[in-house]
């Protein structure tokens, strides 16, 4: 069954290389079919139960699932899989689970957001988020959970902070203001983002003004609209064009191009889909880029991730149409770059910026023909600075978007059959493919730590020999 189907086939040779170099690592297969409770232990955010492509990775008491589809990227209606992503996507889970301190991501709950919370999976509302959290912790993040209106700071441990869908407004506590002492919401996030190197990421709905809110982000350059974009031309779904396709930009200078440059000119590319969303515009008016007040070295810079088509149009909440036709940014990100003029070096922080209700709903993030899950991790991992909490290093270096401080991401080509890659950066002829003793295949078994416990399926168990 393993080696029946190219989506489990080659993860499982993977898995097999992993036994043969490493002692402490064993394979074992057993069929979920007729022996479900031998895996009834695991149990994901977003799934009731384990299937039979489902990949276990445990270390001790701590696992991660992930399915081997997930490892793919699909496209078409027949979910066609064409490009492998699994090497990274094991790697990431098996530094995670053995890592020194994990990174927190941290769920703001209040002001009416939408988050998930770990102590109670199967909340109604952890249920709705359970896609997000797969993702967080894909990327071998803890997920924790703050009031920012009752704590004093954003921890020092957060690696990532998440408003998702708030429909309150951050006001300030008049009965404060006589405080000395006193700081407001917005000015903890604020400083959060100033004072090293944070990463805020928004998704706010074009159906809640948020004033203040609203306000603090454009200091950031990036500003919200009131209406929702329709493109009938460009969507799925029931024609209404409220599910829209977004256009992948070929300007190899844009932000995104780095991240879905692959993708850029295929007729059968997978289709990141914005549904029920809103635009975002740059805020600063007069070019993308304004120096910080106050410091010379100092600049917020806003780009667009990813857009529309231009046959988008803007309407307002009674169907009215805001805007002729034409071109909306559907995902914006805004950089902090602060140079040390002592040692030469930029320090970053980040807001990554969304206006969909959807956009981290199981149905949208969770749906893997989509490209939404692995266009939205690697933005994460760009930015979020994930690599500095785990003691094993995740691979090569790759082309990304270092201009704005984003950490680069690993090459993921894999090929079924042997091939020989000249890689410009490196100087140097690299192997890909399983017959030889490639660079992506090694970039898992490199990692594969001393006492790390790898479960590929219900079907295939890895374990360690010696407990």
């Amino acid at each position: 069954v393993l080696i029946g189907a190219l989506y489990t086939r080659i993860p499982y040779y993977m898995a097999l290389g992993l036994e043969l170099r490493y002692d402490n690592v064993n394979v074992e297969e057993y069929n979920v079919k007729y022996n479900p409770t031998a895996v009834s232990m695991y149990k994901t955010t977003s799934r009731s139960e384990i299937e039979a492509s489902d990949i276990i990775i445990s270390y001790g008491s701590k696992y991660r699932v992930i399915n081997a589809e997930s490892l793919w990227t699909t496209t078409g209606e027949n979910k066609d899989f064409y490009s492998y992503n699994g090497e990274y996507k094991i790697a990431s889970a098996i530094a995670s689970l053995t890592a020194i301190n994990l990174p927190k991501a941290y769920f703001v709950t209040d002001h009416g957001t939408s988050y998930y919370n770990p102590e109670l999976p199967d909340s109604e509302m952890s249920i709705e988020n359970a896609a997000f959290a797969d993702l967080l912790t894909d990327l071998g993040m803890e997920i924790k959970l703050i009031k920012i209106s009752e704590a004093d700071r954003v921890p020092e441990d957060c690696a990532m902070l998440i408003i998702n869908l708030p429909t309150e407004d951050f006001m300030p506590n008049d009965e404060e203001y006589n405080n000395l002492s006193y700081v407001n919401d917005l000015e903890k996030i604020d400083r959060y983002l100033v004072d090293g190197s944070g990463t805020l990421i928004v998704n706010k709905s074009y159906e809640h003004t948020l004033t203040n809110f609203e306000n603090f982000l454009k200091d950031w350059g990036i500003a919200f609209s009131n209406s929702y974009v329709i493109d009938t031309e460009n969507a799925i779904g029931d024609g209404d064009g409220r599910e829209l396709v977004a256009e992948y930009d070929d300007d190899e200078q844009s932000y995104g191009y780095n991240f879905y440059s692959s993708f850029v000119g295929l007729a059968s590319a997978p289709k990141m889909v914005f549904a029920d969303t809103g635009y975002l515009y740059c805020a600063f008016g007069d070019g993308d880029t304004r120096r910080e007040p106050g410091y010379k070295n100092v600049t917020r810079k806003y780009a667009t991730f990813i857009g529309s088509f231009e046959t988008a149009t803007a309407n307002t909440g009674e169907g009215v149409v805001e805007s002729e036709a034409g071109y909306k940014a559907l995902a914006a990100i805004s950089a902090r770059t602060n140079l040390n003029q002592y040692s030469g070096e930029n320090t970053y922080s980040f807001i990554f910026a969304t206006a969909s209700k959807e956009f981290y709903s199981n149905e949208i993030l969770g749906n893997y023909s989509y490209a939404n899950y692995d266009l939205t991790r690697d933005v994460f991992i760009n930015i979020s600075r994930t690599d500095r909490y785990v003691s094993t290093d995740l691979g090569g270096l790759s082309q990304n978007s270092i201009s704005f401080g984003g950490k680069k991401l690993v090459d993921t080509a894999l090929y079924t059959d042997t091939r020989t890659v000249y890689d410009a950066e490196r100087n140097a002829t690299v192997y890909k493919g399983f017959s030889k003793a490639n660079n992506t295949f090694y970039t898992v078994l490199v990692l594969a730590p001393a006492g790390a416990a790898l479960v590929l399926g219900a079907v295939m168990f890895i374990k360690r020999k010696f407990l």
